[in-house]
């Protein structure tokens, strides 16, 4: 089975419902309003790309109380591929992330041929959606329970953003602010769900079972500890977005891991979260570890402009380790605030 999917792209027409709407009324698939629920609550997203007129089939969600369930509805007469492309570009997820279920063979294999990352599922399959490994993750996260309305509040934001001047400008109205605090067991499934889902803001690509993050917990005093960084605004609640984790060396600490959701990426934040953690010790001796994943260069670049040069390399080469005096550290973006 392929990857865990982020969103499932639905048909309308005799696949969410049976009937077509344009030719009179139709009848909701209790089975589909099932599954739809409960990946919703897993956190999956959905959206649609269906052939017909927008508004008659945005009416007929409404009657149902089913349009608040979906993100980027594209119903109209374009290709469906081109519509798949569309919703995953307003997302901002990858195409192998999306599942797309139609009743239609034809549109299903047209799908498949211009879209080869993206799975197709028959409609008759609709009910067991939830029982596809594909759609189960091993933990239902807060912040995964949470995910759809996330994703709102960022549609509320964009359309914010277009009022100000500059993107600075917007920033500073929203109002976000930060708490970095010590991990809790209850945190432990959101952040491997960080490690294995954060790819470009991941320094090392590290991953840590729940039995070995559970044991961190108990560390001694002036070991290796692992923090959290929650971050909402006026808009609402991104919930954690970033961990890190932090050895204790003889005369300095390093921080060998920091992961930031990729949701709040141009937001400044993992500068915010770097330059508190350092601002955080005592101590004037500051590394940071960096490995190479093919994929997380942006945060080889954020130690550079964070004022990290590099000092040496550990594991055959692979792992850079960056210094910075605190001094040189800047400070936290003045439109994030601390607390």
């Amino acid at each position: 089975m392929s990857q865990l999917k982020k969103c499932i792209i639905w048909d309308l027409d005799n696949t969410l419902w049976d009937g077509v709407c344009l030719e009179g009324p139709v009848t909701v698939r209790q089975d589909v309003v099932a599954s739809i629920g409960e990946l919703d609550r897993r956190g999956i997203l959905h959206s649609i790309a269906s052939r017909g007129e927008f508004d008659v089939a945005m009416n007929a969600l409404k009657e149902n109380q089913l349009e608040e369930y979906f993100l980027t509805p594209r119903i109209n007469w374009l290709p469906k591929s081109r519509n798949i492309t569309s919703i995953t570009h307003d997302l901002d997820i990858s195409l192998d992330a999306v599942a797309f279920i139609d009743d239609d063979p034809f549109e299903r294999e047209q799908v498949e041929y211009m879209l080869p990352e993206v799975v197709t599922i028959p409609s008759e399959e609709a009910g067991s959606l939830p029982a596809r490994a594909d759609l189960s993750p091993a933990h239902v996260t807060r912040e995964a329970s949470r995910r759809r309305d996330y994703y709102h509040s960022e549609m509320v934001r964009k359309e914010a953003e277009t009022h100000f001047a500059s993107r600075e400008q917007f920033l500073a109205s929203c109002g976000m602010r930060l708490t970095i605090r010590p991990m809790g067991t209850g945190d432990i499934p959101r952040v491997q769900e960080l490690m294995t889902r954060t790819h470009q803001l991941n320094t090392t690509g590290l991953m840590l079972a729940g039995e070995e993050l559970t044991q961190l917990l108990s560390s001694p005093p002036g070991g290796v500890r692992v923090v959290v960084a929650e971050l909402r605004d006026k808009f609402g609640e991104y919930g954690i977005v970033g961990t890190a984790m932090i050895e204790s060396l003889p005369s300095r600490w390093r921080l060998t891991y920091l992961a930031v959701s990729c949701r709040v990426m141009g937001r400044g934040v993992e500068r915010a979260i770097l330059s508190a953690l350092v601002r955080s010790e005592t101590r004037e001796g500051f590394e940071a570890s960096f490995r190479d994943t093919g994929r997380n260069r942006m945060m080889r670049a954020l130690y550079q402009m964070m004022g990290f040069t590099e000092h040496s390399r550990q594991a055959e080469g692979h792992t850079i380790i960056f210094q910075a005096p605190a001094s040189r550290v800047p400070p936290v973006p003045r439109w994030i605030r601390i607390e």
